[in-house]
């Protein structure tokens, strides 16, 4: 039966494949290196050769006993650039932003609904009130987001033209993914302190970032 298929197709087949391998890691290679030194330069193809090979970029990253969230750092600093000036001519009412819940408080009071989300109470123990306040004042839609799953609900039920989003860096990089190839330019800011409960962020660059 081996018979039927000469060695020397075993042959090409292996060359054909270290090839498509050496080629991979030349472009992961030169993706990483653009982004990381040259993010102005490409951002567009570094992100979609980033994208194509995020988990490949991981290993790699890891291997070189280099934190691999860096990759999602890049990949959100990639679509900040991108998707900025786009973002930032889109009228404010328009807009929404989406919150995660770790940033509440643990003495929130806030009921949850399977429309929309988590419902402020504007009690003041956590940031997100006075931000509540900022955005319903300039007609800026604002989603506290259960889980991921919401906010992709949220995106298709609302329609909004823009938006923005607070998460930690895995978290945002898949939201800020899943939102831009739905045709809706989204800009991301990381938390400053990540976890589960009790997160933070930098406010005011919610704030700045959110009315560019």
């Amino acid at each position: 039966m081996n018979d039927l298929i000469p060695s020397s197709v075993y042959v090409l087949v292996g060359k054909v494949f270290v090839i498509v391998v050496v080629l991979a890691a030349a472009l992961i290679s030169t993706a990483i290196c653009l982004a990381i030194y040259k993010r102005d330069l490409f951002p567009r193809f570094t992100l979609v050769v980033l994208n194509l090979f995020y988990q490949p970029a991981k290993l790699i990253i890891g291997y070189c006993h280099i934190n691999p969230i860096i990759v999602d750092e890049i990949g959100i600093a990639l679509m900040n650039s991108i998707y900025k000036d786009a973002y930032a001519k889109t009228p404010l009412d328009k807009r929404i932003v989406f919150l995660p819940q770790c940033l509440r408080s643990l003495e929130c009071p806030a009921k949850t609904s399977s429309q929309e989300g988590i419902i402020c109470e504007e009690c003041g123990k956590c940031g997100i009130a006075e931000l509540k306040k900022v955005c319903d004042e300039h007609g800026v839609g604002i989603c506290i987001a259960p889980g991921g799953e919401f906010v992709k609900r949220a995106i298709s039920d609302k329609k909004p033209v823009a938006a923005i989003s607070i998460a930690c860096q895995h978290d945002l990089y898949e939201t800020m993914r899943y939102v831009t190839l739905k045709g809706v330019p989204m800009i991301g800011v990381l938390l400053s302190k990540s976890g589960c409960v009790m997160t933070e962020v930098d406010w005011e660059e919610v704030k700045r970032m959110l009315f560019l």
